[in-house]
């Protein structure tokens, strides 16, 4: 059975493992809001780029979208938003056992 062998077992290497819908959103956040702190950097040096003004703004809206909308289907992401323990709901980083590759 599938489900009872923990889930660095449930892949070989080189073996794409199917992420949950949870994951999945996370990695889009997580890429939204590198994009957008990738930009912010940029624009210390590079002010006057207004195209990269409007990308930033695109971005940082997009991964403000992303984490309500993650926030809203799953628990708050920081303990400032959060009202109770909800945050300390798991799974932990090192909760989540990965292939050794």
């Amino acid at each position: 059975m599938r489900n009872s062998v923990p889930r660095s077992q449930q892949a070989f290497c080189g073996e794409a493992m199917p992420m949950n819908n949870r994951e999945t959103m996370l990695k889009k956040l997580s890429a939204a809001q590198f994009t957008a702190w990738e930009l912010h950097l940029y624009l210390d040096t590079h002010p006057w780029d207004l195209h990269m003004v409007e990308a930033h703004n695109r971005a940082s809206m997009k991964a403000k979208v992303l984490r309500d909308e993650f926030e809203e289907k799953f628990c708050p992401l920081t303990a400032a938003k959060a009202s109770g323990v909800e945050w300390l709901k798991g799974p932990w980083p090192w909760e989540i056992e990965e292939c050794d590759c």
